[in-house]
């Protein structure tokens, strides 16, 4: 009944500020719709608020915070039947996903030398997602229950014609779907989004060296730590990105952490984590093709390969893999619909979804398909149903959905977003 009440409340005030606030806003997540800053003003104010609700077929609940010190640990116990659905894992409850204010001034270096900055604070059953939880700093911790807070952004900027730099905490964008509602099609979201950091600390460089081919790469303190370096992580992100027509893009990104070798303390284990040292390696490959004004195509691949000294569960070393595609194919109809198919395979080696995560599992193949709408109410409210089918081949002594027991699922759900 609380959950409802906060629920109806944080509508009421989003829809007012709605009302009352020009629709000429960005961020960095909105730029990939090809949304533009305001010319008239340099500094531009934005936000939106999302809430929602998902169910399935099993109808397992979870409850609520269980102490465990990761998003996706927290996935494990108790187990539900949205637990590996990620950012929808509460299947009975009417939640409120995000309420994300940020402010930005964005960088144009047309005319010579600019300078920008951009910051997101998000609140919400998804705010876990952009903690410090890596080495649990900085956000990290900032609410009780499902719902938290977090710097999901906070970076400056400096560039000189084709050449730009970023020092902050930032999204690193490496698969298409993002965490923000306003830049993501569909409601729930890939299993690709459990193997790429949502956020990233470090300076990052990047060079334009054609209209069609841009370069990127620099340093981040690690998968999702901050500048505090509590276990001397160091990272590297960079990239390629290249316009091969005015409607197809290719991109790809890896990253690369190293950690030196630290004893993790107690207060941040998670089933006895206690590595000493690990190294972890995440690649993707992204293309999009606008086919048309009304169909658009993507396919993404991703790999993932860590290694790490210590395992969670006893001493020696153990490994994790994962490897897939990710495809969405969209229509819209008109200005105020769209729809939308997903079509994703994994391979899975040694991960969360294995009895006795992180400890060698021989892991398993996970599918999932998605049949989603957008639909434009008013320029500032959308609403997104969804309708999603998981399975697997998983036969390791413990399933994928309903606490552990069903080796498919059948889930929808539906949300609604308010920019103001």
């Amino acid at each position: 009944m609380k959950t409802t009440f906060h629920f109806f409340l944080s509508t009421i005030f989003a829809v007012v500020l709605a009302s009352g606030v020009s629709a000429d806003q960005t961020s960095e997540f909105q730029a990939l719709l090809g949304q533009n800053c305001a010319k008239k003003c340099p500094f531009q104010f934005y936000g939106w608020m999302e809430a929602g609700i998902t169910v399935n077929n099993h109808g397992s609940t979870n409850e609520y915070d269980t102490g465990l010190t990761s998003p996706a640990s927290r996935n494990l116990d108790p187990y539900s039947g949205n637990s590996y659905l990620l950012m929808t894992e509460q299947p009975s409850d009417v939640k409120l996903n995000q309420l994300w204010v940020g402010m930005t001034k964005k960088l144009d270096t047309r005319c010579g030398f600019d300078w920008g900055f951009t910051g997101d604070f998000v609140f919400g059953t998804d705010a876990k997602y952009t903690q410090s939880f890596g080495d649990h700093t900085f956000d990290y911790n900032w609410g009780t229950g499902d719902y938290y807070s977090s710097i999901a952004q906070l970076y400056a900027e400096a560039g000189y014609g084709n050449l730009r730099f970023k020092v902050g905490k930032f999204a690193p964008c490496m698969t298409h779907e993002v965490l923000p509602a306003v830049a993501s099609f569909f409601y729930s979201h890939a299993y690709t989004c459990y193997n790429t950091p949502l956020t990233l600390d470090g300076a990052i460089a990047e060079y334009q060296l054609s209209d069609r081919v841009t370069v990127s790469g620099g340093w981040t303190a690690g998968y999702h730590s901050s500048f505090g370096g509590r276990f001397n992580d160091n990272g590297f992100l960079g990239g390629v990105t290249l316009k091969t027509s005015n409607a197809t893009s290719l991109r790809y990104s890896v990253f690369y952490t190293d950690n030196e070798g630290v004893d993790i303390p107690a207060d941040v284990m998670t089933y006895g984590r206690n590595y000493q040292s690990g190294k972890e390696l995440i690649q993707t490959l992204v293309f999009t093709y606008q086919i048309n004004r009304c169909w658009f195509y993507m396919i993404e691949g991703l790999y993932t390969d860590n290694d790490f000294d210590g395992a969670y569960q006893g001493p020696g070393s153990y490994t994790t893999k994962s490897y897939g595609i990710n495809q969405h194919l969209i229509y819209t109809i008109n200005s105020k619909w769209a729809v939308g198919l997903r079509g994703e395979w994994q391979r899975a080696e040694g991960t969360i979804f294995d009895a006795g995560p992180y400890t060698g599992g021989q892991g398993g193949d996970l599918y999932e398909i998605t049949l989603g709408a957008n639909w434009n109410v008013c320029p500032k409210v959308m609403i997104r149903p969804e309708l999603r089918y998981d399975w697997t081949d998983y036969d390791n002594g413990r399933m994928v959905f309903a606490g552990g027991t069903k080796s498919s699922q059948l889930s929808g759900g539906v949300s609604t977003v308010v920019k103001f």
